[in-house]
Parts: structure tokens; sequence; C-alpha cells
């Protein structure tokens, strides 16, 4: 019997969570009189919160949702499982994310998780960005430990940027016996920013021309940090040594794949693994980045429902898992529709 109780354990430790799936932003909070008097206000239109990234530490689950559209009342959350369906936390707390106040977050467009627990959040500082934008601080990079629920570094990216820049994806990564790198992209110069978060030293490398989107994701070849990064619109892929970056070398050998294929988009990493989906299919594919690029060799791990397109793929640093974020993004962004998310999780590679 207590051999039974031990497999019995292992395999639910060992089971993929149900699938989560909610419409707009449904709000965890205490006190439902606060949140009806925000819905009557218009401060929260639920509808217009929509996920576009997930992330997972220590069994929680932590999403973003950009202030797209009027009435996001925050842009980091964490995932709280209740019986009638999840619902979303303002994360570490709601006063973190109030419009205006410098010090919190204005308008996560990304975040990328560590090993430690840290969230690095890319907070571009416009708000509204499809309603009517406008900038209420300027860019930063915001770090919340997710061990210490609270926010602990504040990285302010003014000196490297402009009123024209258009800041979207940052990764970070730890060097040199744990020394904390992050690079963030900037789709209106082809560049990457270098932020050297102990020395506080930072400087940009142009890697390819302007673009509507340039996005960036880290795996490890061999003993090498490899930033992959792809512009949106545009086939082929850049891979870029770290080591050459952290250099501030502006002839930053590049190496390109696929260039005569069709344009993909880049949904996320592991140490090892590119995951993407090309432009004219809404299948999620897997890279394995230590070979070279073949478009026949990529594999389908996921196929989301009709009218959903895949937005974000991000491995469980704790378990073989894989979070895929669906959505019908496209639906919110050229509509009134209300906005709908669901997570899957599949075994990972």
């Amino acid at each position: 019997m207590l051999v039974l109780i031990l497999l019995m354990m292992v395999w639910n430790s060992l089971a993929h969570p149900q699938d989560l799936a909610w419409y707009g932003g449904p709000w965890h909070l205490g006190c439902e009189h606060g949140a009806h008097l925000l819905t009557n206000s218009g401060q929260y239109i639920k509808d217009n919160a929509i996920a576009i990234k997930a992330v997972s530490f220590n069994d929680e689950i932590y999403v973003i949702t950009p202030r797209l559209k009027h009435g996001v009342l925050a842009t980091v959350w964490r995932v709280v499982r209740e019986r009638s369906g999840p619902e979303l936390e303002p994360y570490p707390s709601l006063a973190a994310h109030a419009v205006g106040d410098c010090y919190g977050i204005q308008n996560a467009v990304d975040f990328h998780l560590d090993y430690l627990g840290n969230l690095w959040v890319l907070d571009s500082g416009v708000v509204d960005a499809l309603d009517s934008p406008h900038c209420t601080c300027k860019p930063k990079v915001v770090v919340i430990s997710t061990i210490l629920r609270k926010i602990t570094k504040r990285l302010d990216l003014s000196s490297l940027t402009d009123s024209s820049s258009l800041l979207q994806y940052v990764v970070s990564e730890y060097v040199f016996g744990g020394k904390p790198f992050i690079y963030i992209s900037d789709a209106s110069r082809g560049a990457i920013l270098v932020h050297d978060t102990s020395s506080q030293a930072e400087w940009s490398v142009l890697i390819c021309t302007p673009a509507a989107g340039l996005q960036i994701a880290l795996v490890r070849r061999g003993t090498h940090g490899m930033l992959v990064a792809v512009r949106i619109n545009y086939p082929g892929i850049f891979e870029i040594d770290t080591a050459a970056l952290r250099r501030r070398d502006s002839g930053t050998p590049l190496r390109v794949f696929g260039e005569h294929g069709n344009p993909i988009y880049l949904l996320g990493s592991d140490a090892h693994h590119i995951y993407l989906r090309a432009s004219d299919s809404a299948d999620v594919m897997v890279w394995d980045a230590r070979e070279g690029f073949n478009a026949s060799r990529l594999i389908s791990i996921h196929s989301p429902a009709p009218r959903l397109i895949s937005t974000s793929a991000t491995v469980d640093p704790f378990k073989h898992t894989l979070l895929i974020l669906d959505s019908n993004y496209a639906d919110v962004v050229h509509s009134h529709l209300p906005a709908y998310q669901r997570i899957s999780f599949i075994g990972q590679l």
C-alpha cells in the first residue's frame, strides 16, 4: 500500500496541470464592492485586458496584459485558480501599477523570468497604446522578486532611448559568476540595448535595419549565450553571440538563417530550443538551436483553436512542462470583442 501511495504521489507531481482559460481580466479582489466601483467609473474595463505572455515559477503563474486600451488596471498579474475559473491578481500589488507613478509599472510590454525567480519587466512608459497613446513616464526595466513579492530594482533606460524608440522585448543573462546583463530590442533602430546591471553601464548595438517589430530570445550553444532575433514581416533569423554584445562590438558578427523562407514569430525559448510559428501557420514549432536552422526539421508541438493565435511559449523551470498562451489577440486589437485567452500545458522536449 505504501508503495502504491508513493507511486501515486510521483505520478501527480509529474502530471501536467489542467489547461486554464478566461475572458478579459477577471479581477481577484477581496472586496467585490471596490471592483464594481471601478467598473462603473470606467477605470476598469475587463474586456480590454488581454494576456500576451505567461511564465511559471514555484507553481505560480504570472501574465502580462499591456495597456493597449483604456481601463487596464494593471499590466503584471498573478493567476489565481478559483473554483469558478482563473482570476487575476495585480502583482506585486495594485498600487505598483498606478498610472503616472514613475516608481511603478506603467505598461509592461514584455517580461523575462530568470532562474532566481526574478521577473525582469520591460515598461515602455506609454499607456493606452492603441486608443490614445501618451507617455506617462520614461522607459525602464522593473525587477520583481517572486520570492519577496516586491519590486527590488528599477533600471532607467532613458539615456539609451528617444521619443521614436520602440522597445519590445527583454531577456536577462547571468555571466561571470552571476553578473546579470539584460538585452532589450529597439525595433525603431534595429538595435539591441545592453545594460550591465552591476556597473550600470549601458550601450546599444545595431544589428539590422529598422522594422515594425524586433523579437529576441536567448539560448545556449555550448558555453556561449546566443541571442536569436527576427524582424517582424521579414524572412531570416539573426544569431548573435552575447559575448560580442557585452564587448560593445558594433561590428558584431551575425549568422543569418532562413533568408528565403517565410517570416516567423518568436514565442519563447529554453536552454537549447526556440519556440516559434511561421507567418502563414498557427502551429507552434520547435527548433533545436544546437543545430542550424532548417524549416523542414521543425517539429509541431501545438495547434491553437480556430481564431486563436499563440503569443508565448515558456518553460516551467521546475517541471518538464511548457506553458503555451493562446488568445484572440487580433480580434481584440481590431475590434471591440472581449479578450479570450487560454494557457495549455504540454510536455517539454
